[in-house]
């Protein structure tokens, strides 16, 4: 097996990390599809029943005592009756916003080392609790200066036992970006800090080029126009809020620039081909 890769601190330091929640207990919503939902990378555990997850063209069953390692993107899920998950959800990103770990994921395995340390963190950050639903583990919380430490202390521990499970499962990170990709990596992570519901008049001082150009960068690279890029990066914003967000739709329509709900209805059914309302019901608990 080779080495795993080695960064310097200055690339460690410029990853960008959120812990985004843990929690163990019943799924809600049972014996249906999910809607095609956008999830963080992550990992859970089947406790009790059965999970089954469309993903990158793909149908995975994932049984009792497995883990399924989920790569950050689009995916649809069905629980058994009575499921019962343990789950972890973060973001660790380049800072060109681009996911570290993304290829190889979407699979079941089993992992007992992951799951102590999963159990482990879930007591750490949850006080020792038996159950915890997904909703209250993403509710907005807060904490001392020592209770911060410790909670980012709680998942760095974590983080290292998830790193050393994929290394040995065969899934490495995503390489850095060379120096020849470094002013698109400066162009999208510009473009991914700029409010969703305005458009992008100039270009920030010390880019020394227009939009144009900036169009020509993005065809070049990422393969799509300048205003394709945004009109995604709208969409999968809709798509998370929808499922995550407990404000009214016409507040999630509102903040996404869209003057009228209806406007945003229409929308976002050309997109996707369901309403946001329709999206929201079947896709209720995005963990």
């Amino acid at each position: 097996m080779p080495r795993p890769p080695e960064f310097t601190a200055d690339v460690w330091r410029s990853l960008r990390h959120e812990w985004l929640w843990v929690y163990c207990g019943l799924v809600p919503r049972c014996e249906v599809w999910s809607a095609e939902i956008p999830v963080p990378p992550g990992v859970f555990f089947v406790e009790r029943g059965e999970v089954r997850i469309r993903a990158d063209g793909n149908e995975i069953v994932v049984s009792p005592g497995q883990a399924f390692f989920s790569a950050p993107g689009l995916r649809q899920h069905w629980f058994a009756k009575n499921t019962r998950l343990l789950s972890v959800g973060f973001r660790s990103q380049w800072p060109d916003g681009s996911p570290l770990f993304r290829s190889g994921l979407n699979f079941a395995a089993k992992s007992p080392k992951l799951r102590l340390a999963t159990l482990a963190l879930f007591r750490r950050v949850h006080r020792g609790r038996k159950t915890v639903a997904y909703r209250e583990s993403v509710a907005v919380k807060a904490h001392s200066l020592a209770g911060w430490a410790a909670h980012e202390a709680a998942f760095a521990a974590w983080f290292v036992v998830f790193i050393e499970t994929l290394y040995q499962l065969g899934v490495q990170p995503e390489s850095r970006a060379p120096a020849s990709r470094r002013r698109v990596d400066q162009l999208v992570a510009w473009l991914n800090s700029r409010p969703l519901d305005q458009s992008v008049p100039t270009l920030p001082p010390g880019f020394a080029l227009g939009m144009r150009r900036a169009d020509q960068i993005l065809q070049q690279h990422l393969g799509v126009s300048l205003r394709v890029f945004l009109e995604r990066r709208r969409l999968d914003a809709a798509r998370e809020r929808i499922v995550s967000d407990h404000g009214t739709l016409k507040e999630i329509a509102f903040t996404l620039g869209f003057r009228h709900a209806s406007h945003f209805t229409a929308w976002f059914r050309r997109h996707t081909g369901v309403s946001p309302s329709a999206y929201r019901a079947g896709g209720l608990e995005a963990a």
